[in-house]
């Protein structure tokens, strides 16, 4: 979780009422209560949209020359500052990895100088390869997946492409305590993590069983490990594992969920 606050400029947000929902993903819940976890009612959120673009976007070729940044992403419109504030960094956080994933970030880092640096880029590119396919685009997507009153689990995919093989998808899944607005870790909710990793990579070689068959195997290369992306939803704890996270590109994203009844021996007492 970021530990800094990083501005977003009122100029490039706009308030929109959709939610683009990711595939495969467990069915959002946006306001029912999840077993044992009743309380207020859900929280009232918006989603905000980027979007800028550079160069020859009217183009409808794909060669054209083109930089493209859309983002939406997830607000608190109703609730506590520091639930507000915990949200806005989090999705802060993951678009500036998506417009700048090798920089490091510093609290004097904005939103319109990320976005800025991602299109002097482009630019320096066609000053290079003036007659190669330079459609450059940096794509976020929200969805909600738990919204009961006591816990907000929020998911963002993305999409980028600055040249290379293939673009590159990837996803950030974050629970907040409601009340607190504290980021949910793992800790606060699992009594033994090496537990949790067994029977996590059981469902993973169930759910990829047809790729296990075929050869795949984790090794020193891809050894198992956690899902860097683990979150509440309405009946567990839901897995996103990103491409390159455990396994090869090829194998895309794999998402499954542990149910709490199967894990509650592992469940610390605040998390049931």
């Amino acid at each position: 979780m970021v530990k800094f606050a990083i501005p977003i400029p009122a100029f490039v947000t706009t308030a929109i009422l959709t939610l683009i929902a990711c595939s495969p993903n467990p069915t959002p819940n946006n306001g029912e209560q999840s077993p044992g976890m009743a309380t207020a009612g859900p929280v009232e959120l918006e989603t905000l949209t980027i979007e800028q673009e550079h160069g020859n976007c009217a183009d409808a070729s794909p060669e054209k020359s083109c930089a493209l940044v859309k983002m939406t992403y997830p607000s608190v419109k109703k609730g506590s500052e520091a639930l507000k504030s915990a949200v806005n960094l989090w999705a802060t956080d993951f678009m500036l990895g998506m417009l700048e994933p090798s920089a490091e970030m510093d609290q004097e880092q904005s939103m319109e100088s990320a976005i800025q640096g991602f299109f002097n880029m482009h630019e320096e590119s066609v000053k290079d390869f003036p007659d190669g396919n330079l459609f450059y685009t940096v794509e976020v997507s929200d969805t909600v997946l738990l919204n009961d009153g006591k816990y907000l689990t929020l998911r963002l995919d993305g999409y980028s492409y600055a040249g290379g093989a293939h673009g590159n998808p990837t996803a950030g899944v974050g629970s907040f305590e409601v009340a607190t607005g504290q980021p949910v870790t793992l800790e606060s909710l699992v009594t033994n993590l090496d537990s949790l990793a067994q029977r996590a990579e059981q469902k993973f070689r169930v759910v990829r069983k047809e790729d296990f068959a075929e050869g795949f195997d984790f090794d020193q290369v891809f050894p198992f490990k956690l899902a860097d992306n683990i979150g509440i939803v309405e009946n567990g704890l839901f897995f996103c594992y990103v491409p390159y996270e455990v396994a090869p590109y090829a194998m895309g994203f794999t998402e499954f969920v542990l149910p709490f009844d199967d894990i509650k021996d592992l469940m610390r007492n605040r998390a049931q």
